[in-house]
C-alpha cells in the first residue's frame, strides 16, 4: 500500500469511499469527548461548533401517564397503583418508563422502541447532584435502582440524536 501522500486523487477518493462504507462510526460518547478536546478559540472553535451541531436535540412529548388518569370507579379500582407508567413519543420512537417503589427508594425501568441499536440514558437530579447514567441493552431496555424521591431530567442519547424528556417526578410529589 502506498503512503497517503503518494496516492492519486482517484486512489484517495476510492480509499475514502471504502472507509466510509466499511468502517463503523465511533460511539457517540467518544465523538463528544473528541469534540471537547478542540480549543474553544481560534479557527478550531468554528469547527467545534459545527461538530457539536451534528447531534440533533429532540424534545419528547408525554402521551400517557398512569397517575394522570381520572378515577372512573369507586372502591379498590379507584386506588392509584404505586407503580407509575409513563409513555413518551419522540420522532419515531416510543419511550416506555416504569417507576416503582423499592423499600424507601425507587426503581426506574424503561425501554426505547424505535430504530436505534444502542444508546445511553442519563438522569440528572434537580438540585445539582451528580448525573446517573446507564447503557441500553440489546432490546433497548435499561434499569436504574436506588433513586431518591425527587424530580429528574431524563436525556437519551441514541445515535446522533439526543432526546430530552420533560422533568419526571419520582415518587409521590411532596404535599
Amino acid at each position: 500500500m502506498k503512503p497517503i501522500a503518494q496516492l492519486t486523487d482517484d486512489e484517495f477518493s476510492h480509499l475514502v469511499q471504502r472507509s466510509v462504507r466499511e468502517l463503523p462510526d465511533a460511539p457517540l460518547a467518544m465523538q463528544q469527548l473528541a469534540i471537547e478536546l478542540w480549543p474553544a478559540s481560534g479557527a478550531a472553535a468554528a469547527l467545534k461548533a459545527l461538530a457539536q451541531g451534528v447531534v440533533a436535540h429532540i424534545a419528547a412529548v408525554l402521551s400517557f401517564d398512569s397517575w394522570a388518569m381520572p378515577a372512573v370507579a369507586a372502591g379498590m379500582r379507584s386506588v392509584r397503583s404505586p407503580t407509575r407508567h409513563l409513555l413518551f413519543s419522540a420522532q419515531g420512537r416510543d419511550i416506555d418508563l416504569r417507576i416503582a417503589p423499592a423499600a424507601e427508594l425507587f426503581s426506574l425501568a424503561g425501554q426505547i422502541l424505535g430504530p436505534d441499536d444502542a444508546g445511553q440514558v442519563e438522569l440528572q437530579p434537580q438540585g445539582g447532584a451528580a448525573p446517573i447514567s446507564t447503557a441500553l441493552d440489546a432490546l433497548g431496555e435499561f434499569r436504574i435502582d436506588g433513586l431518591q424521591r425527587g424530580t429528574y431530567v431524563v436525556t437519551l442519547t441514541l445515535g446522533a440524536d439526543r432526546i430530552l424528556l420533560p422533568p419526571v417526578e419520582v415518587g409521590e410529589p411532596a404535599a
